[in-house]
């Protein structure tokens, strides 16, 4: 599968601080689930705190219009709760609801043939320099066919 990226960027150094790299297909065939994997990635010279909750990674298909799409993980009920992690410097990290979730958060499914955008977006919190910061990330476009 093709990656696409995202990137933080670091303010003192405005070098690369984490990076979120997507794993997708380039096709799929309509009706039947596919997995997107979400990977955060730490990019920065030492271990980074974390803190998110069961909706780190969101995943968001546009059709040829540009309109969201429903793809089965909008309406989902989740449990709330806030997991606490850590990724060293070089390191990644991935998380696709586990348990608090009636099904993966990255298995999606399209219900009509087109030439579809995904879009991943990663929330969190990071402790930086002894402070913690609030961070979105989005990853670049990627395009799909359901066929």
């Amino acid at each position: 599968m093709p990656t696409i990226s995202g990137c933080s960027f670091n303010e003192a150094n405005n070098k690369p601080l984490f990076l979120l790299d997507v794993d997708a297909p380039t096709e799929v065939k309509i009706n039947e689930p596919f997995t997107v994997e979400a990977v955060l990635r730490n990019k920065g010279t030492g271990t980074i705190q974390l803190e998110h909750g069961v909706n780190m990674f969101t995943y968001t298909l546009f059709d040829e219009k540009g309109k969201a799409k429903d793809h089965g993980t909008e309406n989902s009920i989740v449990n709330g709760i806030g997991i606490s992690t850590s990724i060293q410097s070089g390191g990644s990290y991935s998380y696709d609801g586990g348990e608090y979730v009636p099904s993966p958060q990255n298995v999606l499914e399209l219900k009509t043939p087109g030439t579809y955008t995904l879009v991943v977006r990663a929330k969190f919190r990071a402790q930086i320099d002894g402070q913690w910061q609030d961070i979105e990330l989005t990853s670049a476009p990627a395009s799909l066919t359901a066929r």
